[in-house]
C-alpha cells in the first residue's frame, strides 16, 4: 500500500515559525524532484518534500514524526564517511557534496549525491539542509558505456593483432625477395615497399595508445612525478631534466604522463645535442597554471609550430605531439610552442585552474 503523508506535523511547525521564509522554503521545495531535505544538529530529519517519498517510498509519519535521522536511510557501509561528512559541513560551516548509496522503504539501493549546508542559527549551528539527487540513471549509462567501451577495446585488439601478423608476414615475404633478387632497381622497389609496411605497421601500433585515451576516468597526478617516471622510461642518460622546486597536481586523462614521454622522445629524436630539458611553471592572475617544458637543442623553424600538431605531420609516424594534444584536451588542457629557432624548444601546457592545485616542495 501507498505510505500516505500526514501533514499535520508540518502544520504545527509552521504556525511556531517565526519566519515566512520557512513556509517559502517548504512550497518551494515541493516543486522539485530530488529529496530536499532539513536535518537538526542530531541529524534527525525535520523536513523533507513529497519527492522523498516517491524517491524512497517512506511516509511522512515514519520520517518527520517518527523522528527518524539520516542515517536510516543509508546504506550501512556508507554510515562512516556520512557521519564524517556531516561533522565536517557543521564544525567548518561550510558547502559540500557526497555519493553514497541511500536504501528505498522496500530495499531497494539508490546510488545518490548528498547537497549539503549548514543552518546557522543565531548563536550556533541548527542543523544542516541539502538536497539528495538519484543519480541511478547516470551510473547505469556509465555502466553501459563502459561495457560498451570494453567490447569496443576488445574488437579492435583482435583486429589490430590480426593485421599485425599480417603485416609480419608481409614484411618476411619482402626480406625473402630482396635475398633472392640481384637486379638493384628490383631490391630499390622492395625495400620501398619494405618502408611502406613498416610505417603502416606503426600507424596501426599507434592506435593501441590512442584508444585508450579518455577511456578511464581523468584523475590527479603529480607533475614532477609524471616527468620523472617518462625520463626513466626513456632512459637517456646523457641529458640532465630540471623539475620545479615545488611540485603541484594535475586533473588530467591517465594517459598524462605518456604526454612528457613524448616530449622528452621528441627531444631525443629531433634536438640534436639536447643535454638539459627543464620543466617548470607559472601561476597566471586569472589562477591558470603554465607548465613549461623547455630543451637547449635546435627548436623548431617559425613556420612549423602550429603544423607539428597535425595528425600525420612528422618525419617518422607524425603522431607524437597530435598524442599529446588529444590527452591534454581531455581535461581542458591545451599546448602550444613558443621557443625561439636555433634556441630550444619551448612547449607551454596551459592548466585551467580548476585542473590544478598545488602540491608539496620536493
Amino acid at each position: 500500500m501507498s505510505p500516505v503523508r500526514n501533514t499535520s506535523g508540518r502544520r504545527r511547525r509552521e504556525q511556531e515559525s517565526n519566519h515566512n521564509g520557512d513556509t517559502r522554503f517548504e512550497d518551494l521545495a515541493e516543486l522539485l524532484p530530488q529529496i530536499v531535505f532539513e536535518l537538526d544538529e542530531d541529524l534527525k530529519f525535520t523536513f523533507f518534500n513529497w519527492s522523498a517519498i516517491d524517491i524512497i517510498g517512506y511516509a511522512y509519519d515514519e520520517q518527520a514524526e517518527g523522528r527518524a535521522g539520516i542515517f536510516d536511510i543509508v546504506r550501512e557501509a556508507d554510515r562512516g564517511n556520512i557521519r564524517q561528512f556531516f561533522t565536517r559541513i557543521q564544525d567548518e560551516i561550510t558547502s559540500d557534496h557526497i555519493e553514497c548509496n541511500i536504501v528505498a522503504h522496500d530495499g531497494r539501493v539508490i546510488p545518490a549525491i548528498i547537497y549539503a549546508t549548514p543552518i546557522i542559527g543565531e548563536k550556533r549551528i541548527a542543523g544542516v539542509h541539502g538536497v539528495i539527487v538519484d543519480i541511478s540513471e547516470q551510473v547505469r549509462l556509465e555502466k553501459a558505456l563502459a561495457l560498451t567501451n570494453q567490447k569496443l577495446n576488445m574488437m579492435n585488439s583482435v583486429t589490430r593483432h590480426d593485421v599485425l601478423n599480417s603485416i609480419t608476414g608481409v614484411l618476411g615475404l619482402c626480406d625473402m625477395l630482396a635475398a633472392t633478387t640481384s637486379d638493384s632497381n628490383g631490391k630499390e622497389l622492395v625495400s620501398g615497399i619494405r618502408g611502406q609496411v613498416v610505417r603502416i605497421k606503426e600507424q596501426i601500433l599507434f592506435t593501441k595508445d590512442y584508444q585508450s585515451v579518455g577511456v578511464k576516468a581523468p584523475q590527479w597526478q603529480g607533475l614532477c612525478r609524471s616527468v620523472s617516471e617518462a625520463a626513466a622510461a626513456i632512459g637517456n642518460e646523457t641529458i640532465r631534466i630540471h623539475l620545479p622546486e615545488t611540485d603541484c597536481e594535475i586533473y588530467a586523462d591517465s594517459l598524462f604522463g605518456r604526454a612528457f614521454y613524448n616530449l622528452i622522445e621528441n627531444s631525443i629524436r629531433h634536438g640534436g645535442p639536447v643535454r638539459n630539458i627543464v620543466v617548470d611553471t607559472e601561476t597566471l592572475p586569472d589562477g591558470s597554471l603554465i607548465i613549461r617544458y623547455r630543451d637547449d637543442g635546435c627548436g623548431i623553424p617559425a613556420g612549423e609550430k602550429q603544423k607539428i600538431f597535425d595528425q600525420g605531420y612528422g618525419k617518422n609516424t607524425g603522431f607524437g605531439l597530435f598524442f599529446i594534444r588529444e590527452v591534454l584536451a581531455i581535461t581542458g588542457l591545451t599546448i602550444r610552442e613558443t621557443g625561439t629557432p636555433g634556441k630550444g624548444v619551448v612547449f607551454e601546457i596551459s592548466v585551467p585552474k580548476e585542473a590544478w592545485k598545488t602540491g608539496t616542495d620536493r
